[in-house]
C-alpha cells in the first residue's frame, strides 16, 4: 500500500506550479511536505485528495486509482485541509455526528469515537454543545482533526494542521500523530512549523519551484542528526544567502 506519483503537473495561468513530480510515499511512514509560500504544498495535496485535477500526470493511492475507485480511495481517506472547511451552523459535535453518518459507522462506535476524540482535544465539552461559528481558530482547527480521523482512514492528509494551535493542543496533536502512524498506514502533512515536524516526520520532502528538491528520510536529511530540520532546509533552499547584507541601521 502507497502513495504513487507519476509525473505530477499543474499550471495555473502561465506559472508551472507542479512540475512532472514523481514520488512514493510508502505505508508505515509519517512523511512532511515543507518549502516555502506559495509553492505549491497545497496544490500538491490537493491533487491527491482529487479536489484539483492536474494537467498532467496520475496519482494512486492504496494501489487504486481514482477513475475506477473512487469512492473506495476516500473511505480510505481522511484529510484536513487548510481551509478547514466546516459546517458553522452545526454544533461541534453535530458536525462531528454527521461526519461519522457519512462514513457510515455504526451508532454506538462513532459515539464511542466521537467521546473520545472531543474528551482528548476539548477541556470544556460545554463548548462542543454551541454552534462552530463562534469558535476560536484552534477550535475549529480541533473539530476539523478529530473529523478526519473519526473513521480511521489508512491514509491521512493534513495541510498545516499546527497552526492555529495554542502550544497544549499542538503538543496534543503530536502525541496523536504519533500513536495513530502504525506499519499499515500513511500519514502526509504539509506544515510551516518545523519544531513540531520534528517530533513526528519519518521522511520529508521539500518542494521549490514546482521540484522536489528532496525526498527523503528524517536522518538523510539532518545528516543523522547533526542539523536541526530547519537548519538542513534553510542551507537547502537558500545556499548561497549573503549574511553581509547590510541591516547594522536596525541597531542604533
Amino acid at each position: 500500500m502507497s502513495i504513487k506519483i507519476k509525473g505530477l503537473s499543474k499550471t495555473y495561468g502561465k506559472k508551472p506550479v507542479l512540475q512532472e513530480l514523481n514520488l512514493t510515499i510508502e505505508k508505515g511512514q509519517c512523511y512532511c511536505l515543507l518549502g516555502k509560500n506559495g509553492v505549491g504544498k497545497s496544490t500538491f495535496l490537493n491533487c491527491i485528495l482529487d479536489l484539483v485535477k492536474p494537467d498532467a500526470g496520475s496519482v494512486n493511492l492504496l494501489d487504486k486509482n481514482y477513475s475506477q475507485h473512487g469512492y473506495e480511495i476516500k473511505q480510505n481517506l481522511g484529510a484536513l485541509c487548510e481551509d478547514n472547511p466546516l459546517i458553522e451552523e452545526f454544533t461541534g459535535l453535530e458536525y462531528l455526528n454527521f461526519v461519522a453518518k457519512l462514513y457510515r459507522l455504526p451508532t454506538a462506535e462513532a459515539n464511542e469515537r466521537i467521546s473520545s476524540l472531543t474528551k482528548y482535544f476539548f477541556s470544556d465539552q460545554e463548548s462542543l454543545q454551541k454552534n462552530m461559528a463562534g469558535y476560536s481558530t484552534g477550535m475549529k482547527k480541533k473539530v476539523g482533526i478529530a473529523a478526519a480521523i473519526l473513521h480511521k482512514p489508512d491514509v491521512l492528509l493534513l495541510d498545516e494542521p499546527f497552526t492555529g494551535l495554542d502550544p497544549i493542543a499542538a503538543q496534543l496533536l503530536v502525541q496523536l500523530i504519533r500513536s495513530y502512524r502504525n506499519a499499515n498506514r500513511i500519514i502526509l502533512i504539509s506544515s510551516h512549523d518545523l519544531n513540531y515536524v520534528e517530533r513526528v516526520a519519518t521522511h520529508i520532502g521539500v518542494l521549490n519551484d514546482g521540484q522536489m528538491m528532496y525526498n527523503g528520510s528524517v536522518e538523510e536529511f539532518t545528516m543523522n542528526g547533526k542539523n536541526l530540520i530547519d537548519q538542513a532546509l534553510f542551507q537547502l533552499l537558500l545556499p548561497h544567502h549573503n549574511p553581509e547584507a547590510n541591516i547594522d541601521w536596525m541597531l542604533t
